[in-house]
């Protein structure tokens, strides 16, 4: 038995082969829960500079091999392409998902804006830019969570796991759009979870720092043997994905406050807390 079974566990942004979203649905299908992952596209977006070539090489097909992963691991998966930044779309999937399950246990949204003209002095960022990420980031967590509420208000139960980053917390020079955005996030989640807790409702923060991913290093693999030199980029990759889901999935039980880091001392110790300096950074908190 899994901790998650008979759970149903939505996620956004789950298309890229190095996506903490593939990471996250993995993570819930190995505990158990059938999964529900959606992206805009089959394969997710890029950023500005990336080619796509891992998953040219890996052989990846974005939300099918994530489906045939789940699936290959005893779970039911199922997969949805749309706008998380579009009411329309929000509430479909949340529709497809209780056609096929009846029921949704956890919302984790994770989708967010590739890197793209946002990364520039705020003097120099174009209007559309600005739009698209505080649209996906902010606008979408709004979307799929007010779709989502109300079937968990009637069964008066759920958790919400809402993606912010350590730029909700403070601002970062040519990050102004994501840096409201993730703030907004936090102050969003902060509203949620005052309006839900006497529902039976949980709603969190992940918050990741360092957090090795496609989105953070833009494909450039060779940049990592440098972060941990005693792990290859691929096992940082995983490493890193791996406890970040993890803590995840402690979030979706309820828990609280969670602080960890993924040490350097090779892949016995990536969960030494408060240890030397990371190539990964975790944290994961309550919004109340």
């Amino acid at each position: 038995m899994g901790e998650f079974d008979g759970k149903i566990v939505l996620v956004t942004g789950c298309g890229r082969v190095r996506g903490m979203g593939r990471a996250i649905a993995v993570a819930f299908a190995k505990g158990g829960a059938d999964v529900v992952a959606t992206d805009i596209a089959p394969g997710g977006t890029r950023n500005e500079s990336e080619e796509g070539l891992e998953e040219t090489r890996l052989g990846w097909k974005g939300l099918d091999s994530l489906a045939g992963e789940i699936q290959g691991l005893g779970r039911s998966a199922l997969t949805l392409v749309g706008d998380v930044s579009r009411a329309a779309d929000a509430e479909r999937f949340v529709a497809e998902a209780l056609t096929r399950f009846g029921h949704v246990d956890v919302l984790v949204n994770n989708a967010a804006a590739p890197h793209g003209a946002d990364r520039r002095l705020l003097w120099e960022v174009p209007e559309e830019a600005w739009d698209l990420v505080l649209d996906v980031n902010l606008k979408g967590t709004f979307l799929m969570s007010r779709a989502l509420i109300p079937h968990m208000l009637s069964r008066r139960s759920g958790r919400i796991i809402n993606m912010a980053s350590v730029s909700g917390k403070r601002g970062t020079a040519r990050r102004g759009a994501y840096t409201a955005s993730k703030f907004g996030v936090i102050g969003l989640t902060q509203v949620m979870a005052q309006e839900l807790a006497s529902h039976g409702i949980t709603v969190h923060v992940g918050r990741g720092g360092a957090v090795v991913v496609a989105r953070l290093v833009g494909g450039h693999q060779e940049d990592l043997t440098n972060a941990c030199a005693d792990q290859s980029a691929e096992d940082v990759f995983e490493d890193g994905l791996a406890v970040y889901a993890q803590h995840y999935n402690r979030l979706a039980e309820g828990s609280g406050r969670i602080d960890h880091e993924c040490s350097r001392g090779g892949r016995g110790n990536r969960l030494r807390p408060q240890s030397s300096p990371a190539a990964v950074r975790l944290t994961i908190c309550s919004a109340m």
